[in-house]
């Protein structure tokens, strides 16, 4: 029977690579994403040429008419999901000094409470045994904060917390868990300069990036792994390591 992974987020970065690596595991792909077309229908054509299924789902999950649309039509299509993954996200530079209720709504919306109401969304139609899943951060973890996205790293903290309550309440219906990348090499970081770069990956051990895929990786790990559940896999190059020293 085919198994269905719905990626929020999907037309570039981290969730491509994940719709990628979902069908390369034999999952039937949703791609979710809120304008980029293009880069949406290439890559369900990259899935098909591969011998892959796969569709692409505009819809907006930073908004309630967007997570109720996406999900409308996912149900029409399918019925129901084995994997949801959000990821869909946005890192928000903030001064402290200057911050507005706007400000924090905007950010905790986009990196938090979307993600609470895809999963909520998707419980009805989530199958028995079945994983929801979220793309956490470094800067959500302990001594991970970063003070330039404030708002970004206590909505990452935030989703983490949420994941284990999920966890522990859903326990004989569902997994829930989290992947926390480090530097991850996407589209994100084009137009930064080589000195920063460098910079950059100076403060993980490996000294060089996270590639996309293996973030991905970690995702169809988690979806695999009936006794997982209720936790956090970083993927740094040891950032957290030097972190913490």
């Amino acid at each position: 029977m085919t198994k269905v992974a719905l990626i929020t987020g999907a037309s570039k970065g981290i969730g491509a690579a994940t719709a990628l690596a979902f069908s390369q595991a034999q999952y039937e792909v949703v791609i979710n994403y809120r304008d980029d077309h293009a880069s949406a229908n290439k890559l369900v054509d990259q899935i098909k040429q591969n011998g892959g299924a796969a569709t692409a789902i505009a819809a907006d999950v930073f908004t309630d008419a967007g997570v109720k649309k996406l999900f409308a039509q996912v149900e029409k299509q399918y019925s129901q999901i084995d994997v949801l993954v959000n990821n869909a996200g946005q890192p928000i530079e903030t001064n402290f000094g200057q911050l507005t209720t706007t400000d924090i709504t905007n950010s905790l919306t986009g990196n938090f409470s979307s993600a609470v109401m895809c999963s909520q969304t998707a419980i009805p139609l989530m199958k028995k045994g079945g994983s929801i899943l979220f793309t956490g951060s470094i800067y959500g973890l302990n001594y991970g904060s970063n003070p330039n996205l404030i708002l970004y790293s206590a909505g990452k903290a935030a989703l983490i917390n949420f994941a284990q309550s999920l966890a522990e309440s859903y326990a004989s219906d569902f997994r829930s868990n989290v992947v926390a990348p480090g530097y991850t090499k996407t589209p994100a970081w084009d137009g930064t300069t080589a000195d920063d770069i460098a910079r950059l990956l100076a403060q993980n051990l490996q000294a060089e990036w996270i590639q996309a895929d293996e973030i991905a990786n970690a995702f169809v790990f988690l979806a695999k792994s009936p006794h997982i559940t209720g936790q956090t896999i970083v993927v740094d190059a040891g950032w957290q390591k030097i972190k913490t020293i």
